[in-house]
């Protein structure tokens, strides 16, 4: 017998198990499995691409902008605050931080495109503000480590320090010169701007500034439309009625709803006066329009806020701006006091009656104020503020206004003090008009700007389009996508995986267990993005 015929024969008897011939991959496994190969090289490309722009806050034609750029600018703004003695809330460190990558956008196209057409900054600015950048360097070491040891460094590490402020040249030059390049780009753009007189007349009586109150209906909500869709309705079936008071209205309603909802739907706020580019777009194109009138009430507005009802409250045209309001100067001796210290305020309330009895009596003013008066400001001054409105010093004014030149006020609460003051003058109120050069030349000066501002928006917009503009990171998002929709679904689908992908080779098999005795694949689990 045979060789092969014998092992057949065993076959038969048991002694030797059988050879199990494996099925080739069915032409579903055949388009499968290079699939999920795809997917995988995909997902760690999407990965390695994730990781290497993790940094990346904006990608700007062939520069990055950094989230270590932003937070230095944020933290410039945050120090400002701290020194001031505030605090930045949540929503006020966003606007920073959405304002502040807008801005090194911007920077960045404009240099990008400085540097593609050749332009220069300007050498002789970007001197100065380089001497004046290293120098204020150089000071501020010397406060922090003393200026012994800051010279002790500088000769050690640098030999002198002209050659240290040559290293340093080298350090800062970069960041002196994009603002200047940005600066050459829009020259190179503005350079031919020009304005007419007629122009000029008609920016002169064009609304600059609004005053608006309004109520939002905030979002996320379902019902927000619909719910300041029913407060308009109900708004223009009032507003016709002698008593119907905007203010009032909006103030209930807030209570109204907010209390029906459980929460904060409902918002009403004072915006006072604003110009053009302060309200989000949708916002300012509405009260800003030409066709809305003071007392107007529109809506609802939709912005990312959720949707406004507005309640246009005033206007200011250009030429009301450089009007001259009704101005006064004084003379105040000052006692400051504690807000909320009601000790404190009767003590300055006592001291400051008893000199505006005295100065009534006779008793010189200016040495009242030499020797009393605790405003550090004015008190060197003889106590003069100089002209100032009503706007800027409400309660002084109203007190003084109606005086004649000469006479003292009796005691005038402040926010923080209580004032005696002697009035020295009123200057009258003085309307603006083009025939005076100087405000001529003013208005001119402001519509020249406006126009720039137009230039720069659409200059802008063209660059972005010219060089791309990327706040998002494509390779996380892919490699999140990968992980989430293909990865995933396949981690408990092992035997399935290793079932398509099995070769054609002979392999024994286990009587006892029914296996063919390979390894299992591993499920293919793509590297999450970073």
């Amino acid at each position: 017998m045979g060789k092969e015929s014998k092992i057949r024969q065993l076959r038969k008897q048991g002694k030797i198990p059988k050879v199990v011939h494996n099925r080739k991959p069915s032409r579903l496994a055949r388009i499968i499995v290079p699939i999920l190969i795809f997917l995988f090289i995909f997902g760690i490309v999407s990965s390695v691409w994730g990781y290497v722009e993790k940094d990346t806050v904006a990608k700007v034609g062939r520069e990055s902008i950094t989230f270590n750029q932003v937070d230095q600018y944020l933290n410039y703004y945050k120090d400002l605050y701290s020194q001031l003695g505030q605090t930045l809330t949540a929503a006020q460190e966003q606007q920073f931080k959405e304002s502040i990558i807008n801005n090194l956008i911007e920077e960045s196209l404009l240099v990008q495109y400085a540097k593609d057409h050749n332009l220069k900054a300007d050498e002789a600015t970007y001197k100065k503000n380089l001497s004046d950048q290293i120098n204020s360097y150089i000071d501020q070491q010397k406060k922090q480590i003393g200026e012994a040891n800051f010279n002790n460094y500088v000769t050690a590490q640098y030999g002198s320090l002209d050659a240290f402020k040559t290293y340093l040249e080298k350090v800062f030059g970069p960041s002196v010169e994009r603002p200047l390049l940005a600066d050459a780009a829009l020259n190179d753009k503005n350079k031919d701007i020009k304005v007419t007189d007629e122009e000029i007349k008609k920016f002169f009586n064009s609304v600059k500034e609004v005053s608006a109150e309004h109520l939002l209906v905030l979002l996320p909500n379902n019902r927000a439309e619909q719910i300041a869709n029913d407060i308009l309705k109900e708004i223009n079936e009032k507003k016709s009625t002698k008593d119907f008071n905007f203010k009032i209205f909006a103030e209930n309603k807030v209570k109204e709803i907010n209390d029906k909802e459980g929460k904060e739907v409902l918002k009403y706020e004072n915006l006072g006066y604003f110009g053009k580019g302060v309200m989000v777009k949708e916002f300012e194109d509405a009260v800003f329009n030409e066709n809305v009138k003071v007392g107007d009430i529109i809506g609802p507005v939709k912005t990312e806020y959720g949707f406004h009802i507005i309640h246009i409250l005033g206007e200011k045209t250009v030429q009301e701006t450089y009007d001259q309001p009704e101005k006064v100067n004084v003379r105040m001796v000052k006692f400051n006091f504690t807000p909320n210290d009601s000790k404190s305020q009767d003590l300055a309330y006592t001291s400051a009656n008893s000199i505006s009895i005295q100065t009534k009596r006779g008793m010189d003013f200016i040495e009242a104020v030499k020797r009393f008066s605790q405003d550090e400001a004015t008190k060197n001054n003889n106590g003069e503020t100089g002209y100032f409105t009503k706007e800027e010093r409400p309660e002084i004014f109203n007190a003084v206004i109606k005086l004649k030149k000469g006479e003292i006020t009796s005691p005038i609460k402040t926010q923080d003090g209580y004032v005696v003051a002697q009035l020295i003058d009123i200057q009258p109120a003085k309307e603006a008009t083009l025939a005076d050069k100087d405000t001529y030349a003013k208005v001119k000066d402001e519509l020249i700007n406006v126009k720039k501002q137009e230039v720069k928006k659409a200059f802008i917009e063209e660059l972005k389009k010219q060089y791309g503009v990327r706040t998002t990171n494509p390779g996380r998002i892919i490699a999140n996508f990968l992980r989430k929709f293909v990865a995933t679904p396949f981690n408990n689908l092992q035997a399935w995986i290793n079932s398509l992908s099995k070769s054609s080779t002979i392999t024994p098999s286990n009587p006892s267990t029914g296996t063919d005795g390979t390894e299992p694949l591993q499920p293919i689990n793509p590297s999450s993005g970073s």
